[in-house]
């Protein structure tokens, strides 16, 4: 007897749409948010635990198997550029579309309830004022393993990119 098996993309479209019903149904019910409410605290931190080891892994294997320093900096280049590309198309888009659309016109402004932002605001970054020199030291981790833990993506791709050429110049 041949096995039923779901591919991937299947799996995750049944549990979208299981989700959009529970949450349908559940939508205002203190006592099933409270009962699911730790599920979903579960699942988000499931998803921020298993982050910053894919992007190391990958980005080591993916370093050290291209091997040669110089095809490391061409792809590097072109993944930039297609990064700066894609990020202006995206800019110009939203500019167009903001223009035309114009969200908000219309809107009368004394009519909108103030509220009191300064929890926001307090856990916001800008009471750190770091130059340009200070981001680029920021970097470097010291530590790289503290930079894991604390989840600071520029020093786990720096690390890692480092750590990729370091085997690739090993070789076999």
């Amino acid at each position: 007897m041949k096995k039923f098996k779901l591919s991937l993309a299947s799996q995750i479209f049944i549990g979208l749409i299981l989700g959009i019903i529970v949450g349908a149904i559940f939508y205002g019910n203190e006592s099933a948010q409270s009962f699911l409410q730790p599920f979903g605290d579960i699942f988000l931190r499931m998803i921020k635990m298993i982050v910053v080891p894919i992007i190391v892994s990958s980005l080591i294997v993916a370093v050290a198997g291209v091997g040669d320093l110089k095809a490391v900096g061409k792809l590097g280049a072109k993944s930039l550029s297609y990064f700066v590309v894609v990020t202006m198309i995206a800019i110009a888009i939203g500019l167009i579309s903001a223009n035309i659309i114009q969200p908000g016109a219309g809107v009368n402004m004394n009519n909108l309830e103030q509220t009191d932002i300064s929890t926001y605001v307090d856990t916001a970054e800008t009471k750190q004022h770091k130059s340009f020199v200070d981001t680029l030291v920021h970097i470097v981790p010291s530590n790289p393993v503290k930079a894991m833990v604390e989840g600071d993506m520029l020093a786990i791709i720096f690390f890692s990119v480092l750590f990729g050429l370091s085997i690739a110049a090993i070789g076999e």
